[in-house]
């Protein structure tokens, strides 16, 4: 995304951190895109850690393209990410890195998983998250305030 106001320090700070850490071939600063999708599919798995969210729709968006994702316990992410027959991804707790990394390396590490975890994404948001249901459900809304 794009650094704004006050964050822009924190992002020259971060930037000069990778670079002296000798990372800045791995760790892109891309900045703000209208392609999204397009990077979305560039993944082969998407990790949404963050420790608080309000809502948050990036797992989602990754399911969208065909990602599979692994998400912290925040936010709407339990309602997006499933898990069992249909799994779509994993939830793990806020702030637990260990279970960031077995998660990740639990799909990485099976790549039959990593497919049918991405074709059951693809899929869940495609039934229960279409721009047009949503449309639809608040179109139904404002009909019953209309009686």
């Amino acid at each position: 995304g794009r650094a704004t106001g006050p964050h822009l320090a924190f992002e020259s700070e971060l930037k000069e951190r990778v670079a002296k850490a000798g990372l800045a071939d791995r760790i892109l600063f891309v900045g703000e895109h209208t392609n999204i999708p397009d990077w979305y599919r560039a993944l082969d798995l998407f990790i949404a850690p963050q420790r608080w969210e309000g809502f948050g729709l990036t797992p989602l968006e990754a399911m969208a393209t065909g990602v599979p994702v692994v998400a912290t316990d925040v936010g709407a992410f339990s309602e997006l990410v499933t898990g069992g027959s249909e799994e779509t991804g994993l939830i793990i707790a806020a702030d637990d890195l260990k279970a960031m990394v077995d998660a990740a390396a639990a799909f990485m590490d099976d790549r039959p998983r990593l497919a049918a975890a991405s074709a059951n994404g693809l899929s869940r948001a495609s039934k229960n998250f279409a721009i047009e249901q949503e449309a639809r459900a608040i179109g139904a809304v404002y009909e019953s305030l209309m009686r």
